[in-house]
């Protein structure tokens, strides 16, 4: 069956081995416990459906589930269907809502499932996601690195915070690593609260930089490298760092400074009281809306959730999207957590996160547990 590759605009005409390279690139391998290997192997199309919503393709998933329930080899299947209403909720489009309903009535002959008045149930995921990311600046890592530098502290000092995607950053100059030292180190003396992604990509072209023989003209790499350090909270790199630069020049390296994320200290030390206000008991760690590189504090939070617990029950009943660039860091929290000895079960699943889920094999560390459909 033919279906839109997942990539950067929807192609109707292309088969479904783009969605199966995407779906590989999030380690969807099935199998036992502990074998990682990727597999190209054909996706069921409620697998698929769901690879492409989590994309950002969610007319291409429909135009696939639709098939899909049309298809006599799935007659009696309620996947489809059940993928369909909650795609229509999460849209939200209750004029096709209303009209799957009637169909599934007749098909099985039994209540389908109610629609959801309620917003935070039944929001686009890309509204979730713009919102979520207001305080996001990425670098492009182009020619015109110093005026990008400018806009990032610029716009991080109107934002209050920032979450600084780094990962693109292929080259940068002494005199542009200078720049963002400095702007960095000013943004940490005003206690703002950053959080990083990518921070590897940029410590891997600041080392090739001053790596192969330390002169007085690559000292601002090394600014960088200590000043990402001090932000990351990575005290031991920073010290073997600071060994490295005493050698290379022959003087005293920076000294060490504590920098203290404001939010991220406040939501370690309340997350014990948010958590039982949301009936932990019952329900387990709540997760909510758009499931992607903005939901930083939310996984933070379910770390230091899991942390003193052998089983860790996370609600997802509240999970719009788990977006598809950001399945693998999804996954490999999961799979820690088991890997440490933990139960963990993800409840409340919708279908379109449940199907995602097993595509990507999350199933092989924890216990995916749907919601009721009716």
């Amino acid at each position: 069956m033919a279906t839109p590759a997942v990539g950067s605009g929807t192609n109707p005409g292309a088969s479904g081995s783009g969605v199966r390279a995407a779906a590989a690139a999030a380690k969807p391998a099935p199998g036992r416990i502990g074998n990682d290997e990727f597999h190209s192997a054909t996706l069921p199309s409620a697998q698929e459906a769901a690879v492409l919503f989590a994309a950002g393709h969610a007319d291409a998933a429909a135009r696939l589930l639709k098939a899909e329930i049309k298809d006599p080899a799935s007659k009696g299947n309620k996947q489809g269907w059940l993928m369909l209403f909650d795609l229509y909720q999460i849209q939200p489009n209750r004029e096709e809502f209303d009209s799957l309903s009637l169909l599934f009535t007749v098909k099985f002959e039994q209540s389908p499932p109610a629609w959801v008045d309620n917003a935070e149930l039944s929001t686009d995921p890309r509204q979730s996601q713009a919102k979520e990311r207001k305080d996001f600046f990425a670098f492009k890592g182009g020619k015109d690195m110093a005026g990008e530098i400018e806009k990032f502290r610029a716009f991080a000092e109107a934002q209050g915070s920032v979450r600084l995607d780094l990962s693109k950053i292929a080259s940068i100059s002494a005199d542009e690593a200078t720049l963002l030292a400095q702007a960095l180190q000013a943004l940490r003396k005003k206690n703002l609260p950053m959080w990083f992604t990518g921070p590897e990509a940029l410590e891997t072209v600041l080392r090739a930089a001053f790596n192969e023989k330390p002169t007085s003209s690559t000292r601002p790499y090394w600014q960088v490298m200590f000043e990402l350090c001090i932000l990351l909270g990575k005290s031991t790199e920073f010290e073997e760092l600071s060994l490295e630069y005493a050698v290379a020049f022959e003087m005293s390296p920076p000294a060490w400074e504590v920098y203290v994320n404001s939010v991220s200290a406040a939501v370690k030390t309340s997350v014990a009281k948010a958590v039982a206000a949301a009936n932990p008991a019952e329900n387990g760690f709540p997760m909510k809306g758009v499931v992607s590189i903005a939901s930083t504090n939310q996984m933070n939070e379910l770390t230091a959730y899991a942390a003193s617990r052998s089983e860790v029950t996370i609600d997802m009943g509240k999970v719009s999207r788990i977006d598809f660039a950001y399945t693998n860091v999804f996954f490999e929290t999961v799979k820690s957590m088991q890997l440490a000895s933990k139960r963990v079960i993800l409840a409340n699943l919708n279908e379109l996160n449940a199907a995602l889920l097993e595509a990507i094999g999350v199933n092989r560390y924890a216990i995916l547990v749907r919601r009721k459909s009716s």
